[in-house]
């Protein structure tokens, strides 16, 4: 942020080539070679006309400074026409042209070459003419005010060339329109408007002829002329400062193999997979056996024996499967001959004849690897005893356990810190975060309000099309906004004091440097700047238009500069134009930045006066204007907004697990129609312990962290209950559905239940169903708790939370919950009813209910109607998985800030603007150390070449990746003080130091203060004056120094502790408008690209990048792979789990982890089509998939492991299919679907997309392949 001189700069840059017609002078002066008409300097640097005077003979010290500035003429053999004061007075021209052409050495040359050419060669006779000149009495000399300079038309189309693209090193605006007042001037005009400069009091008429009327006139040539590309004194220009094509072509890295499954290798494959199940469909013919036909035909049953209970004990159980009387022996259920509910050996009384029929079916080859077959119910039924006896103390040490586990609520927090949620202590963005921040401070905080015209209508204003919101009263009203906020007041939140307002709390770049107007220092960017703030000047519309047009093309002039003595950029106050033809007064946003200190120290009161703000703004937002929209954004406004999205959906949250609660409560109990019926079987009560249970778990988990020290987070309050409410509810299905099958067995073989049967029938219950009950939870924890490995601390909050809530979940119901059950079957034994437990009523037999009487005598049938229904499934399923795979390449990553916000949000309006209107995005810093570790000496030759004049230093490469059509989110050439710096050395009205080597600032008092030197500075002293220079105000009034550091670089370096070399340093950048989470991911990994390859060709630097949304997406750099390595290492887990439970089953542990890794890859796929992004949620989220996944898939499977419906896989998969199907799909698929669906009315589009539209597909998915896929595939190849 820097102020120019505008006088001084058309001044000097005036000689870049005028092409004028005048007419024919002539003159009395001598036009000889060797002979001098211009010499010295008369009256304000004004040349003095001398007729034929002898060039100098230059001394030592005026030798020295033609090599510094003219050095095409240090060594003329006939002397120099320019004196010593002409040359520092060029000097000091020098430094105030230098920031605004200087980025380019050719171009710096150029212009050297041809003023230095008008004044300094001894044959200049022979190309100039003077045409105006006036005696003065007080310099008794000859004042020239007026030349003709006569150049070759090569001359003046090689620099023209060579400068017309050049930008200045701050703002990024094209130099030549500091001259002309337009970035798209052209040769002609430019030359038009340096003929006819009001602030030049010299007039240069420049004639571009090859050949001249005048006889003594000899065009000066381009012989110490360079194009743009070429190198000059080692140094060469920025690429993007010549034409396109000078700029080297940015190869991608194609040597990266990216996996893409096409769509004929996917239709080749369901090709095969096609044949592989229809020619074995086909060729098998399935024996007639009843086994193998049960579900394939009708069965009738034996006459005589509809009634009859199968005696599931019997050592003769085989037999009872063989034909009696030519029919198929069936029991009065119409189903072949199953055991008692469980996915484990099961039992319909107290008598284990069918656990030894079962064991004696294992081999002595097999025993070693089957413990847990054989010792696995034992325990169930040895742990449900020992509950039984000890109940009342197991309920108080489970209540004291719960208390202790909540104790740890005392240190719970949760955090909302994107920092601490998205990146791990280790990750590289976050120590590059606390890097940068300690090196170079917090920057300040952004509130931004915009406006945009609602129509495309332009408006005729002094001669020029303008849109809509350059009117006079449009520009009035939005300043009358800007001057209201700036006077907003809010009360200190100390209590003490006066009221705080906005110059008590913006950022004020000039810091502590300006002590003489620090009212005047508050950085708000806005197009009134230009105006110097004066609402006055709006009722001259030709005016302001006028002078908007100027400052738009040229922010750096004295008169565009803002009150903070920076510029206010383009790219920054107005937005909607078009790049290509520099159409700024056809802008359709006109954009206004507040910017707020950034330290902690004064946040209170900031957020504050940005609540303040928001209330403000949102009132002006429903005053509807005609012709304009408002929309703005403060630095705390996504988060706010995020909170009330959060606070929003709490009613919805809320009802979701109601309703869950309420499902589980009325579908838990048998089905009656009579009311005394209905109420006694009904499980009312015992659902809501469950429920409460689940609860109990999840609070318990979170205190069991907290005491860790870990804190929460949303992700973990709104996921996990849904997890334990899902797959612990399947448990508590199992368990009760158990206990209603002994009971109706019992009934049917004539028994009458009693309270003293309450005993046995929960072991035998627990027999049954604890092996399977165990395999899935602990497949489920060890999942979860892999999950844990992950970088991410959302996602390893979410699985230590998760496997801990997971434990205590199936700790809570193998004792909690068998005491509830245990209550809850006495009270049904003795005929008391749900929730009415005073009223007592007889004990009937209870009905089956709808989803177990839909499962047992219509699906398990329908399923197995064909041998080619399971064939069709599986061609079904397989193919959709392979789709799904094929799809996976394509899914998207990130999260867009929209998608977190109310749908009422006013931010999405914002963010709508932004994205189309605005021409920059957010910054970047290219922050620069020595890779040694030691500190860094910038003005060293090789450690400059790194930084600066290489081919392949810093800024060449940034310059590089802006116009590189692969690297479109570089913007921005990369903006270093070293032109600055220079220039304040060379400036004799900027460098001055006293007696006592104290800096002499140059706004003040420079009594007893001197002119720095210019050469043989030490090393110390180069520093001392790099100090200074960082420490000096630019002036403001148009003369003086402009090239003062304060604005614009003093956080720009960092010293050492000895002042004499550099820790770190930065360049400053931009990226480009990014309008999606896909965008800001590909700037950050393309900002990585350039440091990465700015280090691989420099020795001495080391770069990094940073901008303060990189943390939040180092993320989706790893994300991929880390979905990955969690869902196969989870599924690995589950597989070897079950392997071990299943008795070292490797088939049956397989078919587990193929439904579980078809559902995970399945909802992976379905993300693409769901338009559902990759990250931390989505993740969680996945795994959350393979947890219930394996629920689903463990219990059917375990079932067709141990049945013993017959040697048919049919039977058995249908047998599989009966057992676990009821509990499956009224426990916990019909559980979730009642508490997802209802999120589809979220206001936030997180809660729809993310877990209505996720968690809905999900368990889809496992319902799906649960009765559909598995019975399939374990009927064909079980």
């Amino acid at each position: 942020m820097k102020r120019l001189n505008s006088t001084v700069i058309a001044a000097t840059l005036l000689i870049l080539l005028s092409a004028a017609v005048s007419e024919d002078y002539s003159d009395d002066y001598i036009h000889t070679p060797g002979k001098c008409i211009l010499q010295g300097s008369c009256n304000n640097s004004l040349p003095c006309a001398v007729n034929g005077s002898d060039p100098y003979s230059p001394d030592t010290e005026h030798q020295q400074l033609l090599l510094d500035i003219c050095p095409m003429y240090a060594n003329s053999p006939n002397g120099v026409c320019c004196s010593k004061e002409q040359l520092l007075d060029f000097k000091s021209q020098l430094a105030v042209v230098t920031p605004i052409i200087g980025g380019c050495e050719a171009c710096m040359h150029d212009f050297k070459a041809i003023e230095c050419g008008f004044f300094c060669d001894p044959d200049h006779s022979q190309f100039v003419q003077i045409t105006n000149a006036t005696y003065n009495d007080t310099a008794d000399a000859t004042v020239v005010s007026g030349i003709r300079y006569f150049i070759t038309e090569d001359l003046a189309e090689r620099i023209y060339t060579a400068c017309r693209r050049v930008k200045d090193t701050i703002t990024g605006g094209i130099g030549i329109a500091y001259v002309c007042g337009s970035a798209n001037c052209d040769q002609e005009e430019f030359y038009v408007s340096l003929g006819d400069n009001p602030y030049v009091d010299l007039k240069v008429d420049f004639i571009v002829d090859d050949e001249s009327d005048v006889s003594y006139v000899t065009p000066l040539g381009d012989e110490f002329i360079y194009d743009c590309d070429e190198e000059v004194n080692n140094k060469t220009c920025l690429c993007t400062d010549c034409d396109a094509k000078v700029c080297p072509v940015i190869v991608e890295d194609d040597t990266t193999v990216y996996w893409h499954f096409t769509l004929p290798t996917g239709l080749g494959i369901w090709l095969v997979l096609i044949v592989a199940v229809v020619v074995p469909t086909f060729l098998h013919k399935p024996r007639k056996t009843a086994s193998n036909n049960v579900g394939m035909t009708d069965v009738k049953p034996v006459e005589g024996q509809q009634n009859q209970a199968i005696d599931m004990t019997s050592p003769n159980l085989a037999a009872t499967r063989g034909k009696t009387n030519g029919h198929v022996r069936t029991s009065s259920l119409q189903k072949p001959p199953v055991a008692p509910f469980s996915p484990q050996l099961s039992t319909a009384s107290t008598v284990h004849g069918h656990h030894d029929e079962a064991r004696s079916l294992i081999t002595k080859k097999d025993s070693i690897f089957s413990f847990w077959l054989r010792w696995g119910p034992r325990l169930g039924e040895m742990w449900s005893n020992l509950i039984y006896r000890y109940c009342w103390t197991v309920l108080g040490l489970s209540i004291f356990l719960v208390a202790i586990c909540c104790g740890g609520w005392y240190n719970f927090s949760i955090t909302t810190d994107p920092i601490r949620l998205w990146t791990s202590e280790s990750s590289v963005s976050r120590q590059q975060k606390v890097d940068y921040d300690g090196l170079f401070g917090t920057s300040y905080r952004a509130c931004q309000m915009v406006v945009k015209q609602k129509s495309d209508t332009l408006y005729n204003v002094n001669g020029k099309d303008v849109s809509g919101l350059f009117t006079s009263d449009n520009l009035k009203n939005i300043y009358d906004m800007m001057s209201y906020i700036q006077n907003i007041k809010v009360p200190n939140p100390d209590g003490n004091g006066d009221d705080v307002e906005y110059s008590d709390i913006c950022y004020k770049p000039l810091g502590d440097f300006n002590t003489t107007d620090p009212g005047e220092d508050c950085a708000t960017l806005s197009i009134f700047q230009w105006l110097d703030n004066d609402r006055d000047a709006l009722n001259a519309p030709t005016s302001y238009i006028t002078k908007f047009e100027k400052c738009a093309d040229a922010n750096l002039l004295p008169e565009c500069l803002a009150s903070f003595r920076g510029p206010s950029e383009t790219k920054y106050v107005l937005g909607g134009y078009n790049e290509e033809t520099y159409d700024y007064l056809k802008s359709n946003s006109i954009i206004v930045t507040f910017a707020l200190d950034g330290s902690t120290e004064k946040l209170e009161s900031i957020l504050a006066w940005e609540t303040a703000l928001k209330d403000y703004l949102l009132e002006q937002i429903k005053v509807k204007s005609d012709t304009m929209d408002i929309a703005f954004s403060t630095d705390r406004a996504l988060e706010d907004e995020i909170d009330r999205a959060s606070h929003a959906d709490v009613f919805t949250i809320v009802l979701s697990y109601i309703l869950m609660f309420v499902y589980v409560g009325v579908t838990l109990g048998d089905f009656d129609t009579s009311p005394k019926g209905c109420l006694l079987n009904s499980k009312a009560l015992l659902g809501v312990g469950g429920v409460i249970l689940a609860f109990a778990s999840v609070i318990s988990a979170l205190g069991v962290t907290s005491y860790a020290g870990l804190p929460s987070t949303l992700i973990v309050i709104e996921v996990v209950p849904f997890l334990i409410l899902a797959v612990g509810v399947d448990n508590v299905y199992i368990m009760v559905q158990g206990v209603q099958r002994q009971i109706t067995e019992r009934i049917e073989r004539g028994e009458v239940p009693d309270k003293e049967s309450v005993k046995g029938v929960l072991s035998c219950m627990m027999r049954d169903t604890f092996p399977s009950m165990i395999l899935s939870s602990l497949c489920q924890m060890i999942a979860f708790a892999l999950g844990s490995l992950s970088f991410m601390p959302s996602v390893q909050n979410f699985a230590y939370n998760a496997t801990i809530a997971l434990f205590l979940n199936f700790l809570f119901q193998t004792t909690l919950f068998l005491i509830l059950l245990r209550l809850d079957l006495t009270r049904h034994l003795t005929g008391r009813l749900d929730v009415l437990c005073c009223v007592k009523t007889k004990l009937v037999k209870p009905r089956r209910g709808p989803c177990r009487w839909f499962v047992e005598e219509f699906w398990s049938k329908f399923l197995f109607l064909s041998k080619w229904i399971p064939s069709l499934i599986l061609i079904i399923f397989g193919g959709f998985t392979i789709a799904n795979v094929m799809l996976i390449p394509e899914i998207k990553l990130g999260l867009e800030p929209t998608m977190a916000l109310p749908v009422d949000s006013y931010l999405i309006d914002y963010y709508n603007i932004a994205y189309n209107d605005y021409r920059v995005g957010p910054g970047v810093s290219f922050v620069f150390k020595s890779r040694s570790g030691d500190p860094l000496d910038i003005y060293s030759a090789d450690v400059f070449e790194e930084l600066v004049g290489g081919k392949n230093s810093l800024r060449q490469t940034i310059a590089k990746y802006d116009v590189s059509a692969s690297y479109q989110y570089i913007k921005g050439e990369g903006s270093f003080m070293t032109a600055y710096e220079d220039d304040w050395l060379d400036n004799r009205e900027c460098c001055w130091n006293s007696t006592v080597a104290e800096f002499c600032p140059s706004i003040g008092d420079r009594s007893g203060c001197g002119e720095c030197p210019q050469k043989g500075m030490t090393r110390d002293e180069r520093y001392a004056y790099l100090r200074w220079f960082l420490q000096d105000i630019p002036r403001t009034d148009g003369s003086g120094c402009s090239s003062g550091g304060a604005v614009s670089y003093s956080t720009a370096v960092v010293f050492s502790s000895d002042n004499t070399s550099l820790l770190a340093g930065r360049f400053t950048s931009s990226h480009g408008v990014l309008p999606t989470s896909a965008a800001f991911i590909a700037a950050r990994q393309q900002a990585m690209a350039l440091a990465d390859e700015v280090n691989a060709n420099n020795k001495l630097i080391d770069v990094y990048a940073y901008s303060s949304y990189y943390p939040f997406y180092e993320q989706y750099d790893t994300i991929i792979r880390e979905c990955g390595i969690n869902l196969v290492v989870t599924v690995i887990a589950t597989f070897l789990v079950a392997t071990v439970l299943l008795g070292f089953n490797w088939y049956a542990s397989l078919c587990i982890m193929l439904s579980v890794t078809m559902c995970a890859v399945d909802m992976i796929g379905s993300m693409v089509y769901l338009d559902i992004p990759l990250n931390a949620i989505s993740l969680v989220n996945l795994l959350l998939s393979v947890g219930i996944a394996v629920e689903f898939s463990a219990n059917i499977v375990q079932a067709f492991t141990v049945s013993t419906a017959g040697t048919s896989r049919v039977a058995r998969a249908r047998d599989a299919l009966i057992r676990t199907g009821p509990a499956i799909i009224s426990g916990i698929a019909m559980t979730n679907f009642v508490g997802v669906v209802i999120l589809a009315a979220a206001k936030s589009q997180l809660f729809v997309v993310f877990y209505f539209r996720m968690f809905f597909t999900i368990n889809c998915l496992c319902v799906a392949h649960t009765i559909l896929f598995l019975p399939a595939f374990l009927a064909f190849l079980g």
